[in-house]
């Protein structure tokens, strides 16, 4: 336990390397925002990917597959976050618009992600009574086979919209952070505040999201027959 202990401090060296590895010599700001989205992601994949190898594969070497998968998973989601950060204030020449637009962005789904929220609580909160009788009425022969996986279907699809609607939260969630850590030195501190609030209440949102796609999963798994 002590060497996988060791491996794993190991791997947690690796990502802080990682996040610190952009590209040296002369680079645009878009450039240095792709970069450095990359590395960030590849540090964390590489983390989450070596602790789930070990785990899974129990030694080291597990810990290494996973953190070499993690990194590269980890690095082309970070680069993809970094290059729509690059892209869009790339189109403001001040950055005080940039920010606003980035604000805007955030509120936007921030209303989405809770208007959504608040549908899936109330439509959650019927499937659980509907499926709860349903499956009475199975066990009491009232009910087919074929009504318990016509609801499971339905179901499943609203776990597939639900999943949309959470990568897509959470697209924005980590490109949103990417531009606050954007920010210079010198940028708007109200507009900095406003957005690091709005990433606040998204981050909360995705939590409550996540939780709702799971109550899903449970009633789908409650039409299995």
């Amino acid at each position: 336990m002590s060497g996988m202990c060791r491996f794993i401090a190991g791997v947690l060296i690796l990502a802080m390397c990682l996040m610190g590895c952009t590209t040296t010599g002369t680079t645009t700001d878009g450039q240095r925002t792709r970069n450095e989205g990359t590395a960030v992601g590849a540090g964390t994949g590489a983390v989450l990917g070596g602790l789930i190898g070990a785990l899974v594969g129990g030694d080291s070497k597990g810990a290494l597959i996973g953190a070499a998968i993690g990194a590269a998973a980890g690095g082309v989601a970070g680069y993809s976050y970094g290059d729509h950060v690059a892209s869009k204030k790339a189109e403001y020449a001040k950055e005080e618009d940039w920010l606003d637009e980035c604000i805007a962005s955030a509120r936007k789904i921030n209303q989405e992600t809770l208007a959504y929220n608040n549908e899936i609580r109330n439509d959650i909160a019927q499937l659980d009574v509907e499926t709860r009788k349903l499956k009475q009425q199975y066990a009491a022969k009232q009910a087919s086979k074929d009504t318990l996986l016509a609801e499971k279907k339905n179901i499943d699809e609203t776990i597939k919209l639900t999943d949309e609607k959470l990568a897509r939260a959470k697209f924005e969630l980590d490109s949103q952070k990417q531009a606050l850590a954007q920010v210079g030195q010198k940028g708007s501190v109200d507009q900095s505040k406003a957005l690091d609030a709005e990433i606040a209440k998204l981050s909360t949102l995705i939590s409550e999201l996540e939780q709702y796609s799971e109550n899903l999963a449970s009633l789908s798994g409650r039409m299995a027959v």
